[in-house]
């Protein structure tokens, strides 16, 4: 069956692995932590990476074992971060956007507000339809399966007319359950299954799409601003 759409991961996809941008977030993350706990730098750090091999996110771990709110977790350390001050425009990206002719979506575990800014830092804003985020999926983020089953419903597409592009090989399992195409960016592999591509500009070709000469230079196909999409 032909693709009806594309969710892409944001960050560490959009962008090269290791990027300033991760690193600062992630040590946002650990200061939320040293805050919160009295714990030392070293073992907070530690406890963040824990907690987000376990959970999905760091957040959802914090409010499971601390019973801190998840939205001061994403308040702090994600929409305090300005992403202009690491990444910059990318115009290969924006082209390679170009050359898949179906609509695209941010799916991400962070927040829309923060996952619009990196959008716009790299010069893709206008590239995707719409951004589905933590909050839309209800604090239930990938790799839960109720993150996925939420988003194919919204959309109003089969499952298998619709592509997954991440970074990390845990967010499979469940797109290749519900029947998804599944490319993943970056080293290391995947689960069976999935289509491994050194970077985004693979993708679109991995996907089936051959880039078109004279293509115009507005990404999404519709012409449409984003979507808003709400919980």
């Amino acid at each position: 069956m032909p693709l009806r759409a594309v969710l892409i991961d944001l960050d560490e996809t959009l962008y090269q692995p290791g990027d300033a941008l991760i690193r600062t977030v992630d040590r946002r993350i650990t200061l939320f932590i040293v805050l919160r706990t009295g714990l030392a730098w070293e073992s907070a750090d530690e406890l963040r990476r824990e907690l987000w091999g376990e959970f999905g996110t760091t957040a959802r771990g914090l409010n499971f074992r601390f019973d801190v709110v998840e939205r001061e977790v994403y308040r702090f350390a994600v929409d305090s971060v300005d992403p202009r001050r690491h990444i910059r425009a990318d115009p290969e990206l924006r082209r390679h956007l170009l050359a898949i002719p179906v609509p695209r979506y941010i799916f991400t575990n962070a927040t829309r507000a923060y996952a619009e800014r990196v959008l716009d830092a790299l010069g893709v804003g206008d590239c995707f339809e719409g951004v589905f985020d933590i909050e839309f999926s209800l604090h239930n983020p990938k790799p839960s399966p109720l993150f996925y089953r939420r988003v194919v419903a919204a959309l109003g597409v089969p499952a298998d007319q619709i592509a997954l592009v991440d970074d990390n090989p845990r967010n499979f399992g469940a797109a290749l359950a519900l029947g998804m195409v599944c490319v993943h960016v970056g080293a290391g592999e995947g689960p069976p299954g999935v289509i491994r591509v050194g970077g985004f500009g693979e993708v679109p070709d991995a996907l089936g799409f051959r880039p078109e000469r004279g293509r115009g230079s507005g990404c999404c196909k519709c012409g449409k601003p984003r979507t808003e999409v709400r919980p």
